[in-house]
């Protein structure tokens, strides 16, 4: 089983709202990054990862997506920071393309309540363990406990959950968790900028999870996984 990469599956990661204040640690060196190799000439608040909105790219032309593709909608940063009358421009805009499928996630579930989602839209949050613990040290985002619960709530029928990048977990709570949010997909590896500060856990541990829950009928795609010997530099693939 090979290494994937999310973007693989996005035609496009459209932008017309950018930046995050969750200070995630591995963002820096992945988001946060990528947007400072643009350079501030070319937006300030993108290089500062500063939340603010792109009027003008509402009506950019987006290219069509075929099975297992999306357009990354608001890749650049978290919802949770978007004006909730623009993200309803946003959300309308993707209803004039209902032949499309869009993908929208964030770190906090909660500002999904109380909006209406076109069908072809699916929604997705980061679950990178079940432990609250310590978990204020890598990110300002919601505890990965009340990440599950408001997920849960949110009905719609096309979820995901991205375990990645992974932080050591409870086997049997993320199993837990996962069968009832029930996601149509899950995505699943460690921290691929090789931060080298997260509790990562074993790559056995990882391998269970993986199989217990392919075992239970859910499309589990791994990303990054690297040996456990490598030092957070190697990458492995396992059967």
């Amino acid at each position: 089983m090979k290494n994937n990469n999310m973007y693989a599956y996005s035609v496009k990661q459209w932008n017309p709202f950018v930046g995050c204040e969750y200070d995630c640690l591995y963002c820096k060196t992945s988001f946060q990054a990528q947007l400072k190799r643009y350079g501030k000439k070319n937006c300030s608040s993108c290089y500062q990862y500063i939340p603010h909105t792109h009027p003008e790219r509402l009506m950019q032309k987006l290219p069509k997506t075929n099975y297992m593709q999306f357009i990354f909608t608001c890749a650049s940063g978290d919802i949770s920071f978007c004006p909730r009358n623009y993200m309803e421009k946003i959300l309308e805009r993707i209803r004039q393309e209902s032949g499309k499928t869009f993908l929208l996630q964030t770190k906090n579930p909660a500002v999904l309540d109380g909006m209406v989602f076109p069908k072809n839209m699916v929604l997705g949050t980061t679950i990178e363990t079940n432990r609250d613990s310590g978990y204020s040290v890598f990110s300002r985002a919601p505890l990965p406990s009340q990440r599950y619960q408001d997920f849960l709530k949110i009905r719609h029928p096309l979820k995901i959950v991205t375990v990645e990048p992974v932080m050591d977990f409870d086997v049997d709570v993320m199993i837990d968790w996962v069968e009832n949010i029930r996601p149509c997909m899950i995505w699943l590896g460690f921290d691929s900028k090789h931060t080298g500060m997260l509790p990562e856990p074993s790559i056995d541990k990882v391998r269970g999870l993986h199989w217990e829950l392919s075992r239970k009928g859910f499309v589990v795609i791994l990303k990054t996984i690297r040996e456990e010997n490598a030092g957070g530099c190697g990458v492995v693939k396992y059967v």
